[in-house]
């Protein structure tokens, strides 16, 4: 009965690990790299951009996964061990590492503005269309987005700090200690939203109002 469980296991973890290689070599590299040069929703087309985005994405993954190995082909043979290179570890990792490259590349140039819902620090919009109808519309919904994102979050520190104040009147001289280490942390991150709420107040109040 044991040597079934662990076979089926054994079975289980052999599917996952072949599903993951499918996927890291024939969509994950290429479909980051289509979101890193193409950043705007639509922008490949406005009907069907998920399909266009899917489809070029094996294509581009097979492309880096083919240039990597010729890459790691280059590299000659391992003196150590006598083995070239172009071996699953080796891989997997560049591919891994690729993938992560594009994907801060790709965040960087507004492709993900959902990571905004993580943290407000993280939300980044990509550029507009130049023959975009909706520039002033969608940069003004985004403005305004991230002013509300900004102040939830001053407001949801205010009341961290509250919390934590209450909570150190409340223990020992050991314990304060560490709710007052949380409570500066707190005020320096309410610090880093005022600041930012403050800068996008004024570029909005110049934009608006010259």
């Amino acid at each position: 009965m044991a040597d079934a469980v662990v076979d089926a296991l054994l079975g289980i973890a052999a599917f996952f690990r072949i599903l993951g290689a499918l996927f890291l070599t024939f969509l994950i590299p290429g479909l980051l790299l289509v979101n890193l040069l193409f950043p705007r929703k639509g922008e490949l087309d406005r009907e069907y951009d998920v399909v266009y985005r899917l489809t070029l994405g094996i294509v581009l993954s097979i492309a880096v996964t083919v240039l990597w190995g010729f890459f790691l082909n280059s590299l000659g043979v391992n003196e150590a061990t006598n083995l070239g290179y172009v071996q699953t570890p080796y891989i997997a990792a560049g591919l891994i590492g690729l993938s992560v490259l594009f994907f801060v590349v790709g965040w960087w140039r507004g492709a993900y503005p959902w990571m905004g819902r993580l943290h407000p620090s993280l939300a980044r919009m990509p550029k507009p269309a130049p023959d975009s109808l909706l520039t002033e519309e969608e940069r003004d919904h985004r403005i305004r987005k991230k002013l509300e994102d900004l102040a939830s979050e001053r407001e949801r520190l205010r009341r961290t700090i509250k919390d934590l104040e209450r909570r150190m009147q409340l223990q020992s001289a050991d314990a304060r200690s560490h709710y007052e280490a949380r409570r500066d942390e707190a005020r320096a991150d309410l610090k880093r939203v005022e600041s930012e709420l403050k800068k996008l107040e004024a570029d909005r109040a110049t934009e608006l109002y010259g």
